[in-house]
């Protein structure tokens, strides 16, 4: 007990997200609630150090997050971090800054991975491994199938778009296009679920550091200038298509928002429910 009471202090320190990404935050608190949950439930069992290279970790196997004891390089934090979207109550930028900032969002980028681990368990307690599968199939209905499916659905349509550049990967997130998610080449619709859950879990990731946060990607995805998060920067399509972004519809952005609103709200039922 005592070694699960240090960890959940040692979770609480690296989620405790900077005050500008709290301000007008409907869901307030809720990163350290979720700490505590997955230390409770056995789905944070540790917490690693890293010194392989710059890169943040959850390993499902073992139940650990390993986390780089190096900064990740600037040139990285421009490529993988979207920078847009204001807090309106501050008028300070919601974007995580380089540094502790971006090391406490992917610390919770992958808390939220440690979630879903749980949501397999959940959702598929006969065989955890094919919750993907039974999710693509319609036999698991949640907001994170729904998520998932949506997802798996925009890769799957960006590659047959795009079977002229074998090597490129489009989809809803920088993370979900990274190399090392490229597998072996045998089983692509396999290759293609993992990157589809890689955005699946960035999406939330934005989210639950702040509602409007994903909003202002959203709109960078919709190329909607009609909103002052989006009009500071001119983007256009071929903006999207160089970073291996897919464009969305007004109606699919809406349609996302509602589905990962659902989603946590189904996340803190879970945590209210065990702490009851």
């Amino acid at each position: 007990m005592e070694n699960k009471e240090k960890l959940k202090k040692k979770i609480d320190e690296k989620l405790d997200v900077p005050p500008k990404a709290l301000e007008g935050d409907k869901n307030k608190e809720i990163e350290k609630s979720l700490g505590a949950f997955l230390v409770k439930e056995g789905y944070i069992k540790d917490i690693k150090e890293r010194e392989e290279d710059w890169g943040f970790v959850y390993y499902s196997a073992t139940r650990d997050i390993a986390v780089s004891q190096k900064e990740m390089p600037h040139g990285k934090w421009e490529k993988c971090i979207f920078k847009m979207g204001v807090n309106d109550k501050t008028g300070e930028n919601l974007f995580p800054e380089p540094g502790k900032e971006t090391e406490k969002y992917r610390f919770l980028h992958e808390a939220s991975h440690a979630y879903q681990e749980y949501l397999c368990h959940k959702e598929s307690p006969d065989n955890p491994l094919l919750w993907h599968e039974k999710s693509l199939e319609g036999e698991i209905e949640s907001s994170y199938s729904h998520l998932f499916r949506f997802c798996f659905a925009k890769r799957m349509e960006a590659k047959e778009e795009r079977k002229e550049k074998e090597d490129s990967e489009k989809g809803l997130s920088i993370w979900g296009n990274v190399t090392k998610y490229k597998g072996d080449g045998v089983n692509k619709e396999s290759e293609v679920a993992v990157r589809a859950q890689e955005d699946a879990n960035e999406l939330i990731t934005m989210f639950l550091w702040h509602p409007d946060y994903l909003t202002s990607y959203l709109d960078y995805l919709t190329l909607n200038h009609e909103n002052s998060r989006v009009r500071e920067r001119e983007v256009t399509r071929e903006d999207l298509e160089k970073r291996g972004l897919v464009q969305l519809s007004r109606q699919e952005a809406s349609y996302l928002e509602e589905v990962i609103e659902s989603y946590v709200e189904e996340m803190k039922c879970d945590i209210m429910n065990e702490a009851l």
